[in-house]
């Protein structure tokens, strides 16, 4: 199945948002049952910034996440996005998801329709599509497509709503190398263009050295940040860009692994 060149993002006039979370603890349960996830999170991200999160399986990325959107709340502590405190669900986040979650019932141009803030033109939900590549395939339905397009329907989607945060759980680990790979890239061109900042999770050291201005290093469960890793080179990056081979060393010896 060909799936079409994605068209060159045009400049949106949304305003990127800063994240603050200030002395953010996060836990479930109670006495004996109590489990803490996070813990003394104080982190600041600035308006356009992209910054990741990496760390063990457990460790409490999604749920930062997941708090960022206001689809969770702290146990303590504050967020705030732009300087307001997110208290519900903020519609100045779009959030796309490990599974891309479309509506077996919808085709992909009404899925994407799905995280509009309001009725928008249908023009501009088919720009959209054409700008990650699936012009063309408006009216297919999920089934019809591959997991890869799905994924490009599912970020879509996140965009619609013209968040000035972008929140990404793993949204590329169920797919090939390949197609995560020009994913990595599409992120970084539609994202630029739409002007949000991007918060994204993942596992992969290599995809967050592509795609980072930070990395921001989770520690084991409830034990909160282990380190920032700052990415000093300008995108777009060669991903065998020699500068990167020493972060990647010092992020596979945070996980014990020394190449």
């Amino acid at each position: 199945m060909a799936i079409a060149e994605p068209r060159k993002p045009e400049a949106s006039n949304v305003l990127a948002a800063s994240v603050k979370m200030t002395g953010v603890n996060k836990h479930f349960g109670s006495g004996l049952k109590r489990v803490d996830v996070l813990r003394d999170i104080n982190l600041e991200i600035q308006a356009g910034e992209v910054l990741v999160l990496l760390g063990p399986s457990g460790c409490g990325k999604s749920t930062l996440l997941r708090l960022i959107a206001g689809l969770d709340s702290p146990s303590e502590g504050l967020v705030t996005v732009d300087h307001e405190q997110v208290t519900g669900v903020d519609e100045r986040c779009g959030f796309v998801f490990q599974d891309p979650r479309l509506l077996p019932w919808l085709n992909l141009q009404d899925n994407v329709a799905i995280g509009a803030r309001s009725k928008r033109n249908q023009q501009e939900i088919l720009e959209l599509l054409a700008t990650v590549g699936l012009g063309g395939f408006e009216k297919h339905l999920p089934r019809q497509v591959s997991g890869g397009m799905a994924q490009r329907a599912a970020l879509a989607r996140g965009l619609a709503g013209h968040p000035g945060v972008l929140l990404l759980d793993e949204p590329f680990a169920a797919l090939d190398a390949l197609t995560r790979l020009r994913m990595q890239d599409l992120l970084l061109d539609v994202t630029r263009a739409s002007g949000a900042t991007v918060v994204l999770v993942t596992h992969d050291i290599d995809e967050a050295l592509h795609l980072a201005d930070r990395i921001v290093v989770l520690a084991d469960r409830g034990r909160g940040i282990d380190e920032i890793v700052k990415v000093n080179h300008p995108r777009p990056r060669d991903r065998s860009h020699p500068g990167l081979a020493p972060l990647r060393t010092e992020l596979l010896s945070k996980f014990g692994i020394h190449p």
